[in-house]
């Protein structure tokens, strides 16, 4: 691993773990074992650190929307492949995840957190098109925020515990649970 994706993987995690406010250059530099003078070689400022660290999140994320705004209102198996590429999101990207919803007081002022807005608002029209009504949308939206927030806090929550697949498929069943309209039983 290169010097510089040494300083974002630490940057990364400090930010999510302490905040972006309480981390400093020098406790970057610190925990990534180099000189305060090699991370600003790297990254001018906080601000660019933090823009860098969140990049390929981002991306990532903006590939998964364009994936939800590609598909026709109401085509079958959007909500599965929503789905299973967001628990693959969230689990790939918790760290990324944690520091934009801890932060949206600094999306004026750091442009990737400002993006992630942006990107939050895609989100909500294009769940907004996918759904079938009031409860449909509230359902979706409760799910997608209750799975982020739940590895979020998964320390709180106690998941933090399982393994990485077992998250991964509690996650994904629990939001098939929520999300997936199923036909209304009969009943003789």
């Amino acid at each position: 691993m290169s010097q510089r994706d040494r300083i974002l993987q630490v940057a990364l995690h400090r930010f999510a773990h302490h905040g972006i406010a309480a981390t400093t250059i020098q406790d970057v530099a610190d925990h990534a074992e180099v000189s305060k003078a090699s991370v600003l070689y790297h990254f001018s400022s906080k601000a660019e650190l933090v823009n860098h660290a969140l990049t390929p999140s981002l991306d990532a994320l903006e590939a998964l929307i364009s994936g939800m705004e590609d598909h026709t209102p109401g085509s079958a198996g959007m909500r599965e492949g929503f789905i299973s590429s967001f628990v693959d999101f969230l689990i790939d990207h918790r760290l990324a995840t944690h520091v934009v919803v801890s932060h949206p007081y600094l999306a004026e002022d750091i442009t990737a957190l400002g993006r992630a807005q942006t990107m939050m608002g895609r989100m909500a029209q294009a769940v907004g098109e996918q759904t079938t009504g009031d409860d449909d949308r509230l359902r979706f939206g409760v799910a997608v925020s209750g799975a982020t927030y739940a590895l979020v806090s998964s320390g709180m929550l106690g998941v933090d515990t399982l393994d990485e697949e077992s998250l991964r498929d509690g996650l994904r069943k629990v939001l098939s649970d929520m999300m997936l309209i199923r036909s209304p039983e009969v009943t003789e």
